[in-house]
């Protein structure tokens, strides 16, 4: 028995520094990278034609391919020979961190090249456009078109033979949709969008989820592809995977008409500004020309909703992109789900006239960073070793509850932004864990190759060295 335990000990330690070879190796290969990257974004910005943002002084600027969704808003419509040369570089800087495990990174670059030559034909092809007619569609547009069908930006997708609806969207076409249930339907590439608001605020909504799903998939790709198929795509031996069904989401006319639907889901549902039922897979949200308007539910504090949007519809893209266990965070590591999802309630979009349309993520006082910023001075903190072991009640059932999302949040940041980057793979594979319901109380520390003490001590730093 000695001898058995003796070995077990020596594998254990031996995997222990596989491990954190693993690691070293990891961050040296992310410095390297984004350290070309970064080269390469400081030798487009020196032309006096860049149209590039301004970087944010913390968090990240992301981009968005255009398509039938998003039209392009840059002045590069068609790619000059400095601009596609840029973009082959960005191109080939993606492919080395596909192969090297950087899903996210792989993803994001990819993006941003056809920012660059919006005719990049493969970086189209590995985010799974497809070419019609000289046009690159998604690949449910080009179904749609294919049916005969085109993009109304205020219809969804329509006959493309300029025919009008046939009620004329009059008097009878506006009380025919007046219950949610027999509401107007969008369907986009990836959701479901059902409202009895009006056609064009379902568009309007449908193609907004459309953008929060591409930065959603350039920092958590790695939760959706494997490294296998992530190499597949950027080797041309795969084609993008294409959804099953779409997300469903609900936009109700106003908030009586929300609070009149759901109370008897959920009693509380009027101190909400939206909410993602999470075992039927539905969202739902409602018309508001209140966008300053707080939520009265603590852990929703200050939210408009637009962040509340972005927060739910987070949660339902994380738990619907792929099979998730049935109890993920009812017993520990519910921080988590709820960090990377207050996170996104710091997206902000810029619709700036020279760079056009681009967002900021994890910018310091955007969201609930400058909350948990507060809390740290305050001398409030929950060490990650007690944090990793609350569940979904026990936490939600804290009376400080509020800050505990506002640590989440900035966690989250750090996770994701801190540390040059060296984090945020490692935060897949844990979400990955959470979600399938693989985890333990160790998993985050196992997954970042660093104890607990040693992540409290960088979150802080992290959070002091913002601006």
């Amino acid at each position: 028995m000695r001898l058995k335990f003796y070995l077990c000990s020596v594998g254990a330690a031996l995997l222990v520094c596989v491990c954190a070879q693993k690691n070293l190796a990891d961050d040296a290969r992310v410095f390297e990278l984004r350290t070309k990257y970064d080269a390469l974004i400081r030798e487009s910005s020196t032309s006096d034609q860049s149209t590039r943002p301004a970087a944010p002084a913390s968090g990240s600027v992301l981009f968005v391919a255009p398509d039938q969704y998003t039209p392009a808003t840059t002045a590069v419509k068609v790619a000059d020979s400095a601009a596609a040369e840029h973009a082959d570089a960005l191109y080939e800087l993606a492919k080395q961190a596909a192969e090297a495990g950087q899903s996210s990174l792989a993803f994001q670059w990819t993006t941003e090249v056809l920012r660059e030559n919006p005719d990049h034909a493969d970086a189209r092809r590995v985010l799974g456009y497809v070419e019609r007619d000289g046009k690159w569609l998604t690949a449910y547009g080009a179904k749609m078109l294919d049916a005969g069908k085109i993009w109304d930006a205020t219809r969804g997708w329509v006959s493309g033979k300029g025919e009008k609806p046939a009620s004329g969207g009059g008097a009878a076409d506006v009380a025919r949709h007046a219950e949610i249930k027999n509401g107007w339907q969008v369907r986009t590439d990836h959701f479901l969008v059902t409202t009895n608001h009006s056609q064009a605020a379902g568009a309007e909504l449908a193609t907004r989820l459309e953008r929060l799903y591409q930065v959603w998939r350039q920092l958590f790709a790695g939760f959706y592809y494997s490294d296998k198929e992530m190499r597949g795509l950027f080797a041309g031996e795969r084609i993008a995977r294409v959804p099953s069904r779409q997300f469903r989401v609900f936009y109700h006319r106003d908030h009586d008409d929300y609070v009149k639907n759901l109370v008897r889901r959920q009693s509380m549902v009027g101190d909400t500004l939206g909410i993602y039922f999470d075992n039927i897979g539905e969202s739902h949200f409602f018309a508001s020309d209140e966008t300053a308007k707080v939520a009265k539910n603590a852990t929703a504090s200050a939210l408009t909703p637009v962040a509340t949007l972005y927060h739910e519809a987070v949660h339902q893209l994380f738990q619907e992109s792929k099979p998730t266990s049935h109890r993920f965070g009812d017993v520990r590591n519910f921080w988590v789900i709820e960090g990377v999802a207050t996170y996104f309630e710091t997206l902000s979009e810029h619709p700036g006239a020279r760079a056009g349309l681009y967002y900021t993520i994890g910018e310091s006082s955007a969201g609930r960073l400058p909350a948990a910023r507060e809390r740290l001075g305050d001398n409030y903190y929950v060490p990650l070793a007690e944090l990793v072991k609350l569940g979904k009640s026990e936490m939600q059932r804290r009376s400080d509850v509020a800050k505990v999302y506002s640590q989440s949040c900035g966690l989250a940041a750090f996770l994701i932004d801190g540390e040059h980057g060296r984090y945020r793979e490692p935060l897949v594979r844990y979400l990955q864990a959470v979600y399938a319901g693989h985890d333990n109380d160790g998993t985050l520390a196992d997954v970042t190759g660093r104890s607990y003490e040693e992540l409290d001590a960088e979150y802080r730093r992290f959070m002091e060295s913002l601006p």
